[in-house]
């Protein structure tokens, strides 16, 4: 597969209609579709759902999608979905912002430098 066929959309308001487009041209001509950050637009993945099940994809369709955890995340593409993990890395900076997100503004107030 060739950069020529394949094909992604960052999700996000405003982006249902040329999703569905790309979707559609996609199937029919066999490229590869990335929806990305579809967690963005969970109330839409309904409509996806059943353009899924209307299309007849060339062989060489494949969709892909790229999510963070949603709880309204429609279990059925979930069900029907070849499904590739991947988290951040530990590390010292995130950590940090993360100890530091939960600690209150007078306790960084009351600590000392010495």
């Amino acid at each position: 597969m060739g950069t020529g066929k394949y094909r992604q959309l960052a999700m996000g308001q405003g982006q249902a209609d040329a999703a569905l487009s790309m979707l559609r041209e996609g199937a029919e001509e066999g490229h590869w579709v990335c929806l990305q950050n579809v967690h963005l637009v969970v109330s839409w993945l309904g409509v996806l759902e059943k353009e899924l099940r209307s299309l007849k994809p060339a062989p060489t369709f494949r969709l892909w999608l790229t999510t963070e955890p949603h709880p309204r995340f429609p279990p059925i593409l979930l069900q029907q979905s070849l499904k590739v993990t991947f988290e951040a890395p530990p590390g010292l900076k995130k950590n940090l912002q993360n100890a530091y997100s939960m600690w209150s503004p007078s306790f960084v107030g009351e600590g000392s430098a010495s």
